[in-house]
């Protein structure tokens, strides 16, 4: 297993593997409708093309050259936006999620961060139980309409980083 960043020829490959995970995911929890809009909306080749242009970092974890998970995260003035981090269906619980976690705390660490936030679906139990098991702590819900008539109902949930 080896964490890559995805570079412009990766995107489309990024795109298809983040949006079939996306979906598949997502779909008891928000409905399909919803979950197809998101994907279109947040992973499309497009999409990803502008994050990275943003100054976005994209994440894989790859073996023998095919993705079993991503992550991406954007630096902000004093933290880390911990936009997606996502591991295929059959290869959970195995640790690759803590894997690109403990990258995102390197690069944090690395740039003087201090701290790690990010969005989590209120129904979201599983990865919220992850989160808060890593150290996470709710600091804010929120209410974001994305169009179409959807929106993300999300605890915001925020990483301290210690002084080593």
């Amino acid at each position: 297993m080896e964490i890559r960043t995805v570079t412009d020829n990766d995107i489309a490959k990024i795109s298809a593997f983040a949006s079939d995970v996306f979906i598949d995911y997502y779909n008891d929890l928000i409905g399909n409708r919803q979950a197809i809009y998101m994907a279109e909306l947040f992973l499309s080749e497009e999409a990803i093309r502008k994050l990275i242009a943003d100054g976005a970092i994209f994440r894989t974890v790859c073996e023998d050259d095919e993705i079993i998970a991503f992550t991406e995260y954007i630096r902000e003035a004093e933290r880390v936006f911990l936009s997606k981090l996502y591991v295929r269906k059959d290869r959970r619980g195995e640790g690759i999620g803590k894997l690109l976690f403990d990258d995102c705390v390197n690069y944090a660490r690395k740039n003087g961060l201090r701290s790690i936030y990010l969005t989590v679906n209120k129904g979201n139990t599983p990865s919220f139980n992850i989160y808060d098991h890593l150290g996470f702590k709710v600091i804010d819900a929120v209410v974001n309409d994305i169009g179409q008539g959807y929106v993300m109902d999300d605890y915001v949930m925020e990483y301290t980083l210690k002084d080593e």
